[in-house]
């Protein structure tokens, strides 16, 4: 008699909890939520692209400071690490990829571009690696910001250098 009844509390149980326990997150996406987080907290936004595939590319991106924003306005920059993991200057002013050397050896191996989006600077990367990538790719943007804001004014003083002579 205690046999059916206790069948039929196990299954009972079994359609209680296996509904909770199926919502429970995975490992991967428990990584990529603790990333994501860390990456808001350290003065980055996430922006990922309706219509990619799951295991796509997620722009990490440090938006523009107001005061850079009459200096970058038109930016186009866009740097792509090469399937040998060197890097190629695919768009900026004509700049040797030289200027960018530092910055470049500093992302993760899972970052696949760096380039100028319209509220910043962008570090294309596939999420896979450790929690202390975020800051590493943080102060690489940081450094790019601050070599693209260099590197536009030294344009704009030679610009205004030419004005001057003619």
């Amino acid at each position: 008699m205690m046999t059916p009844f206790l069948i039929v509390l196990g299954v009972a149980a079994l359609f209680v909890l296996g509904p909770v326990l199926a919502m429970r997150p995975s490992p991967r996406q428990a990584q990529l939520a603790r990333l994501r987080a860390r990456a808001v907290a350290a003065g980055l936004r996430v922006r990922v692209e309706t219509g990619r595939s799951r295991e796509s590319v997620v722009d990490y991106v440090l938006p523009w400071r107001l005061d850079d924003l009459p200096q970058v306005r038109g930016l186009r920059l866009l740097l792509r690490r090469g399937t040998d993991g060197s890097w190629e200057d695919a768009e900026f002013l004509s700049a040797p990829v030289g200027a960018f050397r530092e910055v470049c050896a500093a992302v993760p191996a899972g970052v696949s571009g760096l380039r100028s989006v319209g509220e910043g600077l962008a570090a294309q990367w596939n999420e896979k690696g450790r929690d202390d990538d975020v800051e590493r790719i943080r102060d690489a943007l940081l450094g790019l910001r601050e070599a693209v804001i260099a590197r536009v004014a030294q344009e704009e003083a030679a610009r205004g250098a030419r004005d001057i002579r003619t």
